[in-house]
């Protein structure tokens, strides 16, 4: 499996720089992505998405409602099967993103939790 530190260190600076492309090669074409805020977005129709093409619009938006948002991270925690990212935003709110990775470190299933 690839450097998970790395791809910690890439999916944020990905985020950070608000370059769609970029964060979307971190997520296999098939991922399938959990949020609550996607029942928000999508008014209850979604709970979850399951394509990258999904993510594009939801991430795009993102940068729309919120010009300023930048992650800083807190921890990394791993196993076999991949990785959580433990971060906080620019309003200081704190999320843990779950990640399963494929053999090529691409995310294939994530599950995102918040504090707020």
């Amino acid at each position: 499996m690839t450097d998970l530190t790395a791809i910690a260190a890439a999916w944020i600076a990905d985020w950070n720089a608000h370059d769609v492309e970029k964060i979307l090669s971190h997520y296999a074409e098939d991922v399938v992505f959990h949020s609550p805020k996607i029942a928000l977005r999508t008014k209850g129709e979604k709970t979850f998405f399951t394509s990258r093409e999904e993510l594009r619009p939801y991430f795009s938006f993102a940068f729309h409602i919120r010009p300023h948002l930048r992650f800083t991270l807190l921890n990394i925690c791993q196993d076999r099967q991949g990785l959580a990212l433990i971060y906080q935003d620019e309003t200081g709110a704190t999320a843990t993103e779950l990640m399963d990775l494929n053999q090529q470190g691409q995310v294939v299933f994530a599950r995102v939790l918040y504090d707020r």
